[in-house]
């Protein structure tokens, strides 16, 4: 069972009354989960997100643990998590830190300079869920954040995780695996489920820092819809020959290697891609 909107407002005010939080405003909604803005004790702004399926849910359960396991200042740290009745049905709740400073998507265009920096954190980032076994597979501006200082980014909703060490709970007869298309990787669109690991987060990563940085997908070729640009990503065509001279010019020249249609063509590990990373110059 999923609620609907004022329902899930209503358990999250009740949630705030019970602990003694202030609540604020409705602030966004995804596929699994609803965020409010919250202020805990000491004025602490907080987002509270209420998962809209009641009941025991694994994949909300995986997000949660696989957050819990994460420590690092790139990505959403869980302060809390807990359980609420509500007409007789059980839903969770996890409270996050509050990131005020937009999304990515809400940048706009960024400079090279700016995907540099923003760059090397978000592959720090990738390393630290890549070393829990951990894949994303839902990287894209949406969920990138900012902190308050408004260049700290940090990597959020983690709804779509692999744990790579548990089993799969794609269906294998899938014709496509998980995530936003448009920037996904062609083993995920594809549904390769023995192909997807860290390097699947980073040619999403790759995606994401190429259209904010260069304005357009880098598998866009003239005239085409997103929907013929996912189809050449999942056919595993080339990159376009616009985008690599693009990104070469700017000194961004790793984004070609990190969009290479074929996983073994990708950098092998984070730390390859870390180094590769800070000898460009934008």
């Amino acid at each position: 069972m999923r609620m609907e909107e004022d329902d899930l407002e209503q358990i999250a005010r009740k949630i705030c009354t019970k602990r003694q939080l202030r609540f604020l405003q409705r602030v966004g909604e995804g596929a699994f989960k609803q965020t409010f803005q919250v202020v805990g004790p000491a004025a602490v702004p907080l987002a509270l997100k209420v998962y809209k399926s009641a009941g025991s849910n694994k994949r909300d359960h995986r997000e949660i643990n696989a957050m819990l396991r994460c420590q690092h200042r790139n990505i959403a740290q869980i302060i809390s998590v807990e359980t609420y009745s509500y007409q007789g049905r059980k839903y969770t709740a996890i409270t996050e830190e509050f990131l005020s400073g937009g999304t990515l998507t809400q940048k706009g265009q960024i400079s090279a300079a700016q995907c540099l920096e923003i760059g090397i954190q978000l592959i720090e980032g990738l390393a630290h869920i890549a070393g829990l076994n951990l894949v994303h597979r839902d990287i894209k501006p949406d969920n990138i954040m900012f902190r308050s200082d408004a260049s700290t980014p940090v990597i959020t909703d983690f709804g779509l995780v692999r744990d790579l060490s548990d089993s799969s709970m794609t269906p294998t007869w899938a014709s496509r695996g998980p995530g936003t298309p448009f920037f996904a990787a062609p083993e995920q669109l594809n549904n390769e489920k023995d192909m997807i690991d860290w390097r699947t987060d980073q040619f999403s990563l790759g995606v994401t820092l190429s259209y904010v940085t260069l304005g357009d997908h880098p598998y866009r070729s003239a005239g085409i819809s997103d929907r013929e640009v996912v189809d050449r990503v999942s056919s595993r065509d080339e990159v376009c020959s616009w985008f690599i001279q693009r990104a070469s010019s700017l000194g961004l020249g790793s984004l070609s290697r990190m969009l290479a249609p074929w996983s073994v063509d990708r950098y092998r590990k984070p730390e390859l891609l870390q180094n590769a990373w800070r000898q460009q110059k934008g």
